[in-house]
């Protein structure tokens, strides 16, 4: 099977030509599904499609493979089934996928690369570790090479100039000549840190970092006060620019550029500098180092350790107290270094990069307890039943609707037949409203108690009680005898409230009796009339 699959593939192969056309890749996708599809039904051996796919790889020009891999990223969901990155086809699926970025240029297939990781990304589980630096190992590798000579020409220029010579031209193109002489020297000379922050634990090459982080930030911050934050147009795109200049200013997206790696030449310096995107390549570089100096401070150390296993990615340096405290101001330097003179898209960008940094953390976390598996086991079928006949019952209506009182509990306290239920039932206590009245004789009681009282705190613990009671009072006689509050005034009392009440029903009584007399007197006149 195996022998007859690869003479196929290689007819199917030799079809193709310089030229692009798509019946060569269709018949190239038909032989990938019919091999997939007799790996599925475990007729050939599971790993023969990525097999036959890496060694079409292999064979074919960039142009070619990004059409190839269209079929992986198609057949993902069926490719990708019980992949492993440590055994199996996931070991092929790794391989073929770093071969070809290997192939690839960062700077021109940037696109491709990304559809890469994207499909890696898909295929494997985030605790996979296949693809995790376990190690801690830095790519000491990338090596970035410049002219060393500059800082050693930045040296040689005087210091200070005479007076005749202080307003000279001359003069101060020479100062300004040696000032990017000196950046030129300091800023490519960090790139040995950001390749290897570990020099930074001897004590020299920290405090060189240290200036060269501050001259780095004055340096950028002028710049950008004397020809802004606008990319600089190179040769490249000066004949570009006589095409738009109807548009009237360079557009945005053009800022977005990526450049993995900067060139070094001295001649070009001067043009990276006042480049944004140049800028703020380098003050992230500046950040991440920062923030892995953090991490060795003693209360992040003491952080992780907690529950770290992994100590390969765990330093014995730790971070003193005073460059504890330079880290973190030099961390709130960079940043304002990044919004200075910005606006929003300088906020933007630098918060953008918190959240990634902050999320690089809670992955070094994860490496250093051993990348514990994200995946949660899939629940027992047991569990399954008991949940569900768990929330059966807790949904189910009540039986009987006719005896419920309104909730299942006091349902059951109403039907039940202990004494102290029929006590509550036919206490009409407390279930009528009590007159007003009956609370008479208790705010009396309280100021018996009052004058016997011995204490400060007795007297505002009973008149906090009188208070309370005046006003269960109160509200219930506003209910029906509200026009008497009127005669009140400010004597807001029970007592009061009682007299006027009283006052109002004998002086009502008097009047019926006045009205009576009147009554009969009218009736006796008129009778003596009638009989004169």
């Amino acid at each position: 099977m195996e022998c007859a699959s690869r003479e196929l593939l290689y007819d199917i192969v030799t079809d193709f030509d310089l030229e692009f056309s798509l019946e060569p890749f269709i018949q190239l996708y038909q032989f990938f599904d019919l091999i997939l599809t007799l790996s599925e039904l475990e007729i050939s051996d599971p790993q023969l499609p990525f097999a036959l796919i890496e060694e079409t790889l292999d064979t074919q020009p960039i142009d070619n493979c990004k059409r190839i891999f269209s079929y992986l990223e198609a057949r993902i969901e069926r490719l990708t089934v019980g992949v492993d990155g440590t055994k199996g086809k996931g070991i092929i699926l790794l391989r073929l996928c770093n071969e070809l970025l290997r192939r690839l240029s960062k700077s021109e297939d940037t696109v491709f690369c990304g559809r890469i990781f994207v499909f890696l990304t898909k295929s494997f589980p985030l605790s996979e570790r296949s693809g995790v630096n376990l190690r801690g190992e830095f790519h000491v590798e990338n090596k970035t090479t410049f002219d060393e000579r500059w800082s050693q020409l930045a040296g040689n220029q005087p210091d200070h100039f005479s007076p005749s010579l202080r307003d000279n031209d001359s003069s101060q193109a020479a100062l300004a000549a040696d000032a990017c002489n000196r950046l030129y020297a300091v800023l490519w000379s960090t790139q040995h840190e950001f390749a290897e922050p570990i020099r930074l634990f001897q004590k020299e090459i920290l405090d060189n970092f240290k200036e060269s982080l501050d001259t780095v930030i004055k340096a950028f911050r002028s710049s950008i006060d004397e020809y802004g934050h606008n990319a600089p147009v190179v040769a490249s795109d000066t004949r570009r620019s006589h095409k738009r200049k109807w548009d009237g200013e360079v557009k945005h997206d053009e800022l977005d550029s990526y450049n993995p790696k900067y060139l070094t030449s001295r001649e070009l310096f001067d043009l990276e500098v006042r480049d944004l995107v140049f800028r703020r390549h380098i003050l992230v570089q500046f950040l991440i180092v920062i923030e892995f100096l953090l991490s060795l401070s003693p209360k992040y150390k003491k952080y992780l350790e907690a529950e770290a296993k992994n100590r390969s990615v765990q330093f014995a340096y730790t971070l003193s107290e005073e460059d504890d405290k330079w880290a973190e101001a030099a961390k709130k330097d960079v940043v304002n270094a990044l919004n200075y003179k910005s606006g929003m898209d300088g906020l933007l960008f630098s918060r953008t990069v918190d959240s990634v940094l902050t999320r690089e953390k809670n992955w070094v976390k994860w490496k250093a307890e051993n990348c514990v598996s994200f995946e949660m086991e899939p629940a027992s079928t047991e569990h399954v039943a008991v949940s569900k006949s768990v929330g059966h019952e807790a949904t189910t209506l009540i039986n009987n609707l006719g005896k419920v009182v309104g909730a299942p509990a006091l349902t059951r306290v109403w039907f039940d037949n202990s004494l102290e239920v029929t006590s509550i039932r036919s206490n009409a206590q407390k279930i009528n409203l009590p007159a007003y009245r009956s609370y008479a004789e208790s705010i009396e009681g309280y100021h018996l108690d009052k004058d016997f009282a011995s204490t400060e705190q007795e007297k505002e613990d009973i008149d906090e009680s009188i208070s309370n009671v005046t006003w269960r009072s109160l509200r219930v006689a506003s209910r029906d005898r509200f026009q008497l509050f009127k005669s009140l005034d400010d004597d807001l009392s029970v007592k009061s409230l009682i007299a006027v009440e009283d006052g109002a029903t004998t002086g009502g009584r008097e009047a019926e009796k006045d009205n009576k007399k009147d009554i009969h007197a009218t009736m006796d006149s008129d009778g003596v009339k009638s009989a004169s």
